[in-house]
């Protein structure tokens, strides 16, 4: 079997098929009712509630925030996150969200979401108020990319 042909099978059973009619219902409603930006900003708060809902342990290090962060993950079947920390910043890659899985690239769904959410995982480890997460460009469909940086 071809490595595309293991994706598309992954990304059709990466949500339970009770839900994907009602999130593909939900998603065209809010897409015509929401522009891009305004979905993105209440998607970041239903993320921030999720994160709340959701806190992690008080953690020492990067690498200890980024297993507490997984474990959510894992028990929630939301895919996996990596963080990687590079000068004046931290990159946030996150794999195999079920959104992403079922609504593709739809602007703001999974990446307002998971935006929403590490940022409050992150205010809650101590993050200072000048620091913000925000998506970047992705180039692979199956993964989301962020950004911990300085606001200007």
């Amino acid at each position: 079997m071809k490595s595309s042909a293991l994706l598309d099978y992954y990304r059709t059973h990466a949500c339970s098929r009770q839900w994907r009619g009602f999130l593909l219902a939900l998603c065209e409603e809010f897409d015509s009712a929401l522009p891009d930006a305004e979905l993105s900003r209440l998607m970041a708060r239903i993320g921030e509630r999720f994160g709340r809902d959701h806190a992690l342990p008080a953690v020492a290090t990067l690498d200890e925030l980024q297993q507490a962060a997984n474990a959510v993950w894992s028990s929630t079947e939301w895919g996996q996150v990596v963080f990687e920390e590079a000068p004046e910043q931290v990159r946030i890659h996150h794999a195999a969200s079920p959104l992403s899985a079922v609504l593709g690239a739809r602007a703001g769904w999974d990446t307002g979401f998971l935006e929403g959410v590490y940022r409050q995982w992150f205010r809650a480890a101590g993050m200072m108020s000048v620091l913000d997460v925000r998506y970047l460009q992705s180039d692979h469909p199956d993964v989301a990319t962020y950004t911990l940086s300085r606001v200007f």
